[in-house]
């Protein structure tokens, strides 16, 4: 009897030794990787300052998981296509995007980063308070954004190449009846160029909490996955986002 218990405690010893072997290689082995972090060039999720700083909401989310993985990283802000075509390269290991087709070709899905409402903007005294009174309107649309809600609604929908332009193009010009966000970069824009909501006329929610996720090569390893998804959901459930959006301009 007591060979077979001193067998037994030999065999849990042994096996947690070896479990710890294989953890601190892991971690060693991710010690010694760079993760290297796509961040697409867009304010305010990710661009570089006059100073030549980086800076943005998604910026500063993939910096924390950069720093949370013990690695060495980098987080470079790219093109939204180029950084996608590195993604689907291997180049880089990870971005923030949504789940549409052209992402989810470029990689897989980890874990949801933030949720992110679309808004409507609005000309200044338009009276509109619902979606369907966009019927025969006149619309701004970031490039080659679509929105089914308002599918059949506008009579125009006129493209610009940045959130900026939709804030300006409301705010001044006649004949337009407002533009569609996401929320972040309408209150960045319009802070930015120093206006306030009494400029603008109401915001009308157009989708309420878009996933924006964290999507990763499709050959990285299992282990760093499960790493990297711990890391963003502990980000997530912390709201860094939220307490970002406040820094970049909503009040």
């Amino acid at each position: 009897m007591k060979l077979l218990k001193g067998n037994y405690i030999k065999k849990i010893t042994k096996t947690f030794i070896c479990s710890f072997i294989i953890f601190f290689t892991l971690q060693q082995s991710f010690a010694s990787e760079t993760l290297k972090i796509g961040t697409m060039d867009l304010p305010p999720y990710g661009w570089q300052n006059k100073e030549g700083k980086n800076q943005g909401i998604i910026y500063e989310l993939n910096e924390e998981i950069g720093i949370r993985s013990g690695m060495k990283y980098t987080n470079t802000i790219l093109p939204f296509n180029r950084m996608l075509k590195m993604l689907k390269n291997g180049k880089i290991d990870l971005i923030s995007s949504q789940a549409h087709s052209a992402s989810l070709t470029a990689g897989d899905k980890l874990s949801i980063q933030f949720l992110i409402n679309v808004i409507a903007g609005t000309k200044k005294d338009s009276n509109i308070q619902t979606i369907q009174d966009f019927k025969n309107s006149r619309l701004i649309y970031h490039r080659s954004a679509s929105y089914s809600q308002l599918k059949g609604l506008p009579s125009t929908i006129e493209r610009v190449n940045d959130y900026k332009q939709i804030v300006k193009i409301i705010y001044s010009r006649k004949g337009i009846d407002g533009g569609i966000f996401s929320e972040p970069a309408y209150y960045f824009w319009m802070k930015n160029l120093g206006l306030s909501p009494k400029d603008f006329g109401n915001v009308i929610m157009i989708e309420k909490s878009k996933q924006q996720w964290i999507l990763v090569r499709k050959n990285m390893p299992k282990q760093l996955r499960e790493k990297l998804k711990t890391i963003v959901n502990e980000i997530y459930n912390e709201k860094m986002y939220e307490k970002l959006l406040i820094k970049y301009g909503k009040n």
